[in-house]
């Protein structure tokens, strides 16, 4: 009969998640691994199999608590603006508190993911397809409401505020970057949320 792992699963993925955020796929070692979650290599390898297995389960895990997060602002009350309002809102209040400006896991995986590594790529992408998916949907509301501008389909306006997420991410590690956050994101929504 196989041996139970003496851990928490979620746990050691919660250490060696916030390893992999810190640092990235790339420069995080199986070292790295152990000392973050006290397993010995050979657990983690019976456990997860490799440094790929561990990082896909942690990549698993962020998407759970975005889902999450992503639910309760989208998906609370108010109309579809307040609510994409208070979407933004978390996003720059977690990057805020924040102090080694890691920004998002998921957008940090589709740009250093490994070439030879896709299923990195394709776990990250499906995450942030689903944020997309979530935004596209408050926007059709919004747009029945007259709240959302009705200029663009509510999919092409769901990429353009991705695509501003994603900028912001990278804007923010610029020095000053964080001062400027507030003013992007106004600017980003007025183009989706109709003044007034």
């Amino acid at each position: 009969m196989a041996r139970t792992p003496a851990f928490e699963r979620d746990e050691v993925l919660t250490e060696a998640m916030k390893v992999f955020w810190s640092r990235g796929y790339n420069r995080t070692s199986m070292r790295d691994l152990t000392q973050a979650t006290r397993l010995n290599p050979g657990s983690i390898y019976a456990a997860f199999r490799n440094k790929q297995g561990v990082f896909l389960e942690s990549v698993d895990l962020y998407t759970r608590a975005l889902r999450r997060e992503t639910e309760a602002a989208l998906g609370g009350e108010g109309n579809a603006a307040a609510r994409i309002r208070r979407f933004f809102d978390n996003l720059l209040d977690s990057s805020a508190h924040d102090p080694e400006n890691k920004g998002c896991l998921l957008i940090n995986t589709l740009i250093e993911a490994p070439a030879d590594e896709p299923e990195l790529r394709r776990r990250a992408g499906e995450a942030l397809k689903y944020v997309e998916g979530r935004f596209a949907e408050v926007l059709a509301e919004g747009q029945t409401e007259g709240v959302i501008r009705a200029t663009a389909s509510p999919e092409r306006q769901a990429r353009l505020l991705m695509t501003g997420i994603f900028g912001l991410r990278v804007y923010a590690r610029m020095p000053e970057g964080r001062d400027h956050a507030r003013e992007i994101v106004d600017t980003l929504l007025q183009n989706v949320i109709r003044s007034g």
